[in-house]
């Protein structure tokens, strides 16, 4: 631009620029924008809204100055080892050797964050983690969002075994109801092995929920402005959400601690699962078909919580792109239409 054009960016108020970068929310742009002026450094820490994708840490003895030793074996043991342990109880040693400790060692979002003071509204994408057990063909579905404050609040977990577009053919579909009309006949809760892998589903959405809720514990303990939060995967499959409140209480919990003590992972607590299961199920006004469909509403057992009721939070739980959310919408929604399959209750890990 020569000297005697004018910056038409010169001409709008600051209140409009910090609403132009509000609205740019990745945060590789807007620290790209720092260097443009200084008017635009100036601006730019004010934004209150950021998105954020994480890489993994790939572990490098060059880079060991990103993680103090120390503390990344704290994360590794407290995260990882534990509740594979706990895992290892009740699934096979093949899937349990699934898990890798390196899958959970992402970079610090601080390092980037300091850039920005008065953040309220943060979107973590972290990598998907490959260790979701019993899904990896292309035609399943496993979607999970789950709710934390201090400790878990509720989780929500919508698995299928086979999941695709438009109906399944007459005779499979016919043999499969009436397969299905049989079996909640004479055995009107799920078979060992059926019941086994929901149980696998159950504990690795608990815990990778549980790996996002100890990494977000840094992220609020110096973002003190922090208002919502948001942490998805790259593959869609899983939601971690925390709003105002509960970012309190997870906040007053922080002080006075330690980094290595407030990287500890808190145990999930007592949990008492409610889970609906039905062997098809077409949806007619999406225009899907699934097969060993199954909804799960998982919630701290014995506690009275306010807020939203069961009804709520399972119909208005899970979301996506606008069809996705058509979608599993319509699924739960026909799913809570008959009684739990099973209510149990499971023990703190």
């Amino acid at each position: 631009m020569s000297s005697n054009q004018e910056d038409h960016f010169d001409r709008l108020p600051d209140s409009i620029l910090l609403l132009i970068f509000n609205k740019l929310l990745e945060a590789e742009t807007l620290i790209r924008c720092l260097s443009v002026s200084k008017r635009f450094a100036y601006l730019i820490p004010q934004v209150d809204a950021i998105f954020l994708p994480l890489p993994l840490h790939v572990p490098n003895p060059k880079l060991r100055q990103v993680l103090p030793i120390k503390v990344l074996k704290i994360f590794v043991h407290k995260l990882i080892i534990k509740p594979i342990q706990f895992l290892h109880q009740i699934i096979s040693a093949g899937h349990a050797s699934n898990f890798k400790s390196d899958h959970f060692l992402y970079y610090s979002p601080n390092e980037v964050l300091k850039n920005f003071n008065g953040v309220k509204t943060l979107h973590l994408k972290l990598p998907y983690i490959d260790c979701e057990m019993g899904f990896n063909s292309g035609d399943s579905l496993l979607k999970w969002k789950a709710e934390f404050g201090e400790e878990l609040k509720s989780c929500i977990i919508l698995g299928a075994t086979s999941f695709q577009k438009g109906t399944f053919s007459s005779s499979t579909n016919g043999k499969e109801r009436e397969e299905e009309g049989e079996e909640e006949f004479l055995h009107p809760y799920l078979a060992g092995e059926e019941l086994k892998s929901r149980i696998m589903w159950t504990i690795s959405c608990l815990v990778s929920a549980s790996v996002r809720h100890c990494f977000l514990k840094q992220i609020v303990a110096e973002c003190p402005a922090l208002q919502r939060v948001v942490i998805t995967d790259t593959r869609k499959q899983g939601k971690l959400c925390m709003v105002e409140d509960q970012i309190v209480e997870l906040r007053n919990t922080l002080k006075g601690t330690l980094l290595e003590s407030s990287l500890e992972r808190i145990p999930i607590p007592k949990l008492r699962m409610k889970l609906w299961y039905k062997q098809v199920m077409e949806l007619p006004a999406s225009g899907f078909a699934m097969k060993g469909v199954t909804v799960m509403l998982i919630k701290p057992s014995g506690k009275v919580t306010k807020g939203k009721s069961d009804g709520d939070l399972l119909v208005g739980g899970l979301d996506g792109e606008d069809e996705e959310k058509a979608v599993f919408g319509e699924a739960v929604r026909e799913m809570v239409k008959r009684k739990p399959t099973f209510v149990m209750e499971m023990s703190s890990f």
